[in-house]
Formats: structure tokens, C-alpha cells, sequence
């Protein structure tokens, strides 16, 4: 993941008719794009301010204005007059002229928020939808309370439009009063406002010995922590005048006069702590799944396609776990006396469920490998599997065969069901000792895991004393800040084609679009709180029998206040980060301020199984996506993402408490969800209960 990496150059420069200029020079210093004006000249005239034509326009092509050109609007257009009715020509004009070049992104500047500047800045967004430019609202960053909240109510006022992204600004001198631990608590909640670009000016950076651009330890975490959380999704700006002048430089290799701030953001991007979190290979599998919303899978109403099996196996973690959880159960077999030893039990039974294109069956044959290569001494026989591969989707049972016929061994150990697990007979020697499936979902039950594992212990597939990998699953749930994912998940509306849609029928478009739990990636967020249990499921199943039990479950977890606003949680996706969980931890508070609270725009969801637990080993195995117990390097689950219908803000000092029921009718599994905020015990807030009945989102059965 490259930098991208542009330069303001200072109005002296532009001011001159020398974009063209300033942009190869920019160019040739490896930088990508660069701010200008988009009125360059203006001249006083007895009529008024008259703009004069531009130098520039007839010297660039129309792919550089497209690709390497921000446009910055006119600062005396937010004047306390021009704002007077939430309106300004200028503003209009220079952003139509923006559009009709190809202009990526107009910067608006960092004016104090009003009413009147709200209006404006949502009447422009709403001008630019559809086109291919944006905007950058400009923001004075300081880890201050005021901060945040200011920009959330322009945000807010703006209906969130998703035309309009952040550009942190830092100050011209750091402050040197104010922790590393306060700035980063701070930065963690704007990451989950749509934060687009970074400006740093020149005059942030101190000289080294050999007068070359460096940056204060401090800020050297602060920009680390920034490129490993927004990674290649960041647009950095560097401005003002050059205030580097190193003894050695060749100015001939440095023609913009940022060449060698561009070189030290180089500098800090190539160090280990960042290079091990972006360029990692989870990290490019993953890069195109950023934020993007993905219907869960239905595996029992859809067939799952060649391509998606192929991507799942790709997994280098999860066989791996499965493989040494089915190792552990076989260990425990031979140490309980089921088979081997001197059982006079050589066979063991294993049975993959849902087998696909067969990876676990290929890892269950691996565990028996791995054992009967330990089979060093006469007490230990080595062992013969007996496999059953049940899978109901035609072209993977096609597969299957195919692999029976091709790999070494197979043909004789190996025998393909084609048939529904809840629906297949096996004969009585062909039961399971060991059952191995991964039907588990971003949230681990939303896959109908316990519902297609009770139908197969039901079906009679498995001995008395079968064990099951995995064991048990517990889904895991926490509010999330994400701007972005309420975006994309609003863009999944349409509109009603019937008279019966509406709250009151059949859900129309948004409805149903914020009704709706998506997989997603997250990125662009951040979870405000540590994640906490929801549901387990056990198999087998110790309730299978008793009519008063079912799957159906609901569960009202509370998030207390937290002024770190989940500071170690970062997007909601990876493992726990426990250095800057320390780090918030020594923040302080600013004197006299109050916190501004956060701004709650759904929910994440994720689970945590464990696979196996020996019963004569100190060992276990675990698969999870919580981020506190997060299987690093495994990238076959996102996070499964509720989104509220209308985002809720979380003050300082409140609780959130998130109810959430998993339903089912014989004919469909379903979830609702709702969030109320609470103060010292007295209701402050709450949403609606979302897909009641699930009117609007289920999985068939």
C-alpha cells in the first residue's frame, strides 16, 4: 500500500499562473496531486471583484485535472456576509466549474461551524452527488472534546452525506503540552467519521543534524498510528514554504521544495511496526473487501459457487487450528481407550459436514497422518480412518468425486453423501466418532450452524459419545462509529415499486436497506467499547431433546461510559491492540472541558469457537474473529455490521444498551436488534426494535 502524497503550495506560488509548473515539479518529487486556487486571479474593478481568466486552463490536460488536481475554494466566500443565508454564488460557481473539469475534490475551509455554514456545505454536497468530485471539509484538528463534536454537528446537520470526507489539519506548532496517549484517543474517534485526507505543514517538522526534515517522537507515533489505520485510503498533504535547507541537497533533485518531507513520510512508512500491519499478506487479501457491505451467505437456501469455496480455502490459519483440533480429538480417543492402543480398535470414524470442495477433509486425514507418525512404540497402533464427506450442493459433490478419484489414499478411506446433513442415513459402523464442520458464520450462528448441526445428530450420524469440531460458539457484540458503513448501507435502498411497501406492509427500499446485517470489512470505524457475549451454542447438543428448549435467544448486554471510547478496539476487525489500550489508559483530561460523546451508527458482530478441548491434554483450539481473542492471520470472516436506521449519540456518562433476539418460525432464522442510552438509570434515548418478525432480512431453513 503506497503513500498518497500531495503538496499546498504556498499563495505566492499560485497566485502566479503556475499550476502547470507547480505540478511538474510536484511530479518529478514523486508527489501525486497538488491544492490550487480554483479562482486564481481575481482584480478590483468600480463593478466589483472581476475573475480574470486562468493561464493554467489551455496548458493541462484534462486527465490532470482529473488525477493530479484539488481544488480549494475561495476563503473571502465564507465571509460572515456571503454566509448570511446559507448561500453563496461563488461557492456554486467555482464548484460547477470544479465538476465540469473532472476535479477529484474541492477543499471547503475550516470556518467556524454555524447554521448558516452547515446549510451551505450540505446544498454543495448535494450539488456534487453524482459527479466524480467530493468534498474535503477542513479540519483544525486538536485533541480536544470541542473538536469532535463540532465537526459530528456539521456531519449531523449535513444528513451525513457521503459527498463529504474530513482533512485533518495539525496545527502549525505541535503542542507540546498534550500527551501522545491524548491525541491518538482522540484520533480514534474522528476514524470513525469519514476522514479522507492529513495535512501536516512544514513548520510541524524540527531539522536534524544534517538539517534534513524530521518530526518529534511524539508525532512520529501519532503519523505511524494514522498510516497503519487508514493505510493506502489516506491522502496526505504537505504544505506552506520550505523551511529545509540541508547542506548536502541537490536542488536539481528537488524542484517542489517538498521533495524531502515526502522522503521522511517514506522514511516512517517503510518501518517494521507499520510495513508488518499493511503489507502483510492479510492485508492484500483484504484490500478490496474494505467497508464494502457483502450479503451474508445462506448456505442452506444457495448454493455457494466454485470461486467463493476457492477463496475461503485460501485461509492459511483455520485448517491449520482445524487440523490440530481434530489431532487433539484423536489423542483423546486413544488416551480414553475409544480406539487404538490395545483397544483392538484400529478404525476411526470421521465425518465432514457441509465438506465443500473438501478442506477439512483433507485436514482430518493430515490429523490422522500427524498421528500415526508418532506411532513410535508397540502401545501405539497406528490408525485407519473411515471418512464420510456429506455435502448437499451438486457441483461440489461433482468435486468431491473428483478427488476421491485423484488424490493418494482417498479411494479407499473416503466415501461422498450427497444429501442435506439433517437428511442423510448412514449405516451403523459408518457413525461418526468425530463430526468436523465450518458452518459458521461472521457471527457465528448466522449461518444456521445449530440448527444444520442438531439436524444431523438428530438424523442418527453420530455415536452416543461423538465429539464435534467445533465444540461451541459464542457471538460477540459492541457499538460502532462508522460513518462510512451507514453510508453504504443507506446506498442499498431503492425505491418502492408498489403501493403496499412501507412501515405498515411490505419494507421498502431503506427499510429493508437498515434492516439488513451486511459482512463487512471494517475500516473506516471504530468500535467505541469492548465486545461482550451474546449467544453460545454447544454440539452436540445437551438441549436436543427438550421441548422447552430452542435456539431462539435473546440477550441485553450494557456498554458502560467509556472515555477512551474503545481506544485498543481500532475498526472492530483484528486483534486487540494492547499497547495503545495502555496508552489511553495514561491520557489526560483536558481541565474544565467535558467529554462530547460519540456517535453509535450500528453494531459489530463476531464470534470466537472453540474448536476442540482435549479431555486428557492441557491443549485446546480456537478459531475467532473478537477482536480480544482475534486468530491472527485468518481472513475467512469479517464482522457482520447491524446498522441503525438513525444514528444515536452516545453522550459522556451514558450507557448504551444493546438488546438483540435470534428468532425462528420451523421456516426462517432472524435477528432484531435495538440500542437505548441510558444515565444513572433513567432512559435518555432509544431506537426502534429493527427487522421485527424479520420482515425485512431472515435466512431460510
Amino acid at each position: 500500500m503506497p503513500l498518497v502524497v500531495g503538496c499546498n503550495p504556498p499563495p505566492s506560488l499560485a497566485l502566479h499562473g503556475t499550476t502547470h509548473d507547480t505540478l511538474n515539479k510536484a511530479r518529478s518529487d514523486s508527489l501525486t496531486f497538488v491544492l490550487i486556487p480554483l479562482t486564481q486571479h481575481q482584480h478590483q474593478t468600480v463593478q466589483g471583484m472581476m475573475h480574470l481568466p486562468r493561464r493554467d486552463l489551455a496548458a493541462m490536460s484534462s486527465s490532470e485535472w482529473s488525477n493530479s488536481v484539488v481544488g480549494v475554494l475561495s476563503p473571502s466566500a465564507f465571509s460572515p456576509s456571503a454566509l448570511s443565508l446559507g448561500s453563496s454564488p461563488t461557492v456554486q460557481s467555482e464548484v460547477e466549474w470544479a465538476m465540469h473539469m473532472g476535479i477529484p475534490a474541492v477543499v471547503f475551509p475550516a470556518v467556524p461551524a454555524s447554521p448558516n455554514f452547515a446549510r451551505l456545505l450540505h446544498s454543495t454536497a448535494l450539488l456534487v452527488s453524482g459527479s466524480s468530485t467530493s468534498i474535503w471539509l477542513d479540519v483544525n484538528f486538536e485533541p480536544k472534546e470541542a473538536c469532535y463534536g463540532g465537526v459530528q454537528s456539521i456531519l449531523s446537520s449535513c444528513d451525513n452525506a457521503s459527498t463529504i470526507g474530513l482533512n485533518l489539519r495539525f496545527p502549525e506548532q505541535e503542542t507540546s503540552s498534550v500527551t501522545i496517549a491524548t491525541v491518538l484517543v482522540h484520533l480514534n474517534r474522528f476514524f470513525g467519521l469519514p476522514v479522507k485526507g492529513v495535512t501536516l505543514p512544514t513548520s510541524i517538522f524540527l531539522t536534524n543534524k544534517k538539517g534534513y526534515p524530521t518530526l518529534s517522537k511524539k508525532m512520529q507515533v501519532v503519523i505511524e498510528w494514522i498510516m497503519k489505520r487508514g493505510g493506502d485510503k489516506i491522502r496526505w498533504v504537505i504544505e506552506g514554504e520550505k523551511k529545509h535547507f540541508p547542506a548536502d541537497e541537490n536542488s536539481q533533485n528537488n524542484t517542489s521544495g517538498y521533495l524531502n518531507y515526502l522522503q521522511y513520510l517514506f522514511h516512517l512508512r517503510s518501518r517494521s511496526d507499520v510495513t508488518e500491519v499493511l503489507d502483510c499478506e492479510e492485508a492484500k487479501a483484504e484490500s478490496s473487501y474494505l467497508d464494502y457491505l457483502q450479503a451474508p451467505l445462506q448456505p442452506l437456501a444457495d448454493n455457494l459457487e466454485f470461486g467463493t469455496y476457492e477463496t475461503f480455502e485460501r485461509d492459511p490459519v483455520k485448517y491449520r487450528n482445524y487440523e490440530s483440533a481434530v489431532l487433539l480429538a484423536i489423542r483423546d480417543g486413544v488416551n480414553l481407550q475409544k480406539w487404538g492402543g490395545n483397544t483392538g480398535n484400529n478404525v476411526v470414524n470421521l465425518m465432514v459436514v457441509g465438506a465443500g470442495r473438501g478442506p477439512l477433509v483433507r485436514a482430518s486425514l493430515n490429523a490422522v497422518k500427524r498421528y500415526n507418525s508418532t506411532c513410535l512404540s508397540p502401545n501405539l497402533q497406528p490408525l485407519t480412518p473411515r471418512m464420510l464427506a456429506v455435502e448437499k450442493n451438486p457441483s461440489a459433490v461433482i468435486f468431491l468425486h473428483s478427488l476421491v478419484a485423484l488424490e493418494p489414499g482417498w479411494k479407499e478411506v473416503v466415501r461422498v453423501i450427497s444429501s442435506d446433513m439433517r437428511e442423510a442415513v448412514v449405516a451403523e459402523e459408518e457413525k461418526a466418532d468425530i463430526v468436523v464442520s465450518e458452518l459458521l458464520g461472521s457471527f457465528g450462528d448466522n449461518e444456521l450452524s445449530p440448527e444444520c448441526l442438531d439436524g444431523a445428530e438428530k438424523s442418527g450420524l453420530m455415536k452416543p459419545d461423538a465429539v464435534s469440531i467445533p465444540t461451541n460458539y459464542i457471538s460477540y457484540i459492541a457499538p460502532l462509529s462508522s460513518t462510512k458503513l451507514h453510508q453504504e448501507a443507506k446506498a442499498q435502498s431503492y425505491s418502492a415499486t408498489d403501493g403496499t411497501h412501507g412501515p405498515m406492509g411490505q419494507p421498502f427500499g431503506y427499510l429493508r436497506a437498515m434492516e439488513t446485517p451486511y459482512v463487512v470489512r471494517s475500516h473506516a470505524a471504530t468500535q467505541t467499547h469492548i465486545e461482550k457475549e451474546c449467544f453460545t451454542y454447544v454440539h452436540p447438543n445437551p438441549d436436543l431433546n427438550d421441548p422447552a428448549k430452542s435456539n431462539s435467544r435473546f440477550v441485553r448486554v450494557e456498554f458502560e461510559s467509556d472515555e477512551k471510547y474503545g481506544m485498543g478496539n481500532g475498526c472492530g476487525y483484528g486483534l486487540y491492540n494492547q499497547q495503545d489500550a495502555k496508552l489511553a489508559e495514561a491520557s489526560e483530561k483536558v481541565e474544565g472541558e467535558v467529554g462530547s460523546g460519540i456517535t453509535i451508527h450500528g453494531l459489530t458482530g463476531s464470534f470466537d469457537s472453540l474448536l476442540y478441548k482435549s479431555q486428557t491434554e492441557n491443549f485446546e483450539e480456537h478459531i475467532s474473529i473478537a477482536p480480544q481473542t482475534f486468530s491472527v492471520g485468518m481472513f475467512s470472516w469479517f464482522p457482520l455490521f447491524f446498522p441503525l436506521r438513525d444514528p444515536v449519540f452516545l453522550p459522556p456518562g451514558c450507557t448504551a444498551g444493546v438488546n438483540i433476539w435470534r428468532l425462528g418460525d420451523g421456516k426462517k432464522i432472524w435477528y432484531e436488534w435495538s440500542v437505548d442510552i441510558m444515565k444513572e438509570g433513567s432512559l435518555v434515548s432509544s431506537t426502534p426494535v429493527h427487522n421485527p418478525n424479520g420482515r425485512s432480512y431472515q435466512v431460510g431453513l
